[in-house]
């Protein structure tokens, strides 16, 4: 009878942690399902970024500048009308 307390003592210390650790989880869903909803979540709002970005991009006039980074190197006078 003292074989079978101490056992069933033992088996209730080792298990608590772990049953506590369980109730914590959700468990209505599983990892599987969760990570595609939080894939789903970022998609989501990266594409709202997106838009956003883009609606306050079209309603800016295009850059007036003309950028050229070789305007340096090449000479004044156009090298091919001189052949």
């Amino acid at each position: 009878m003292r074989y079978v307390f101490v056992v069933a003592v033992a088996m209730a210390i080792l298990v608590a942690p772990a049953h506590s650790q369980m109730k914590m989880q959700d468990s209505s869903k599983d990892p599987l399902t969760l990570k595609y909803e939080r894939e789903d979540n970022e998609r989501k709002e990266n594409e709202r970024a997106y838009n956003e970005t883009m609606k306050r991009l079209k309603g800016q006039p295009p850059a007036a500048a003309k950028n050229d980074p070789w305007s340096k190197v090449r000479p004044a006078t156009d090298s091919t009308a001189k052949r």
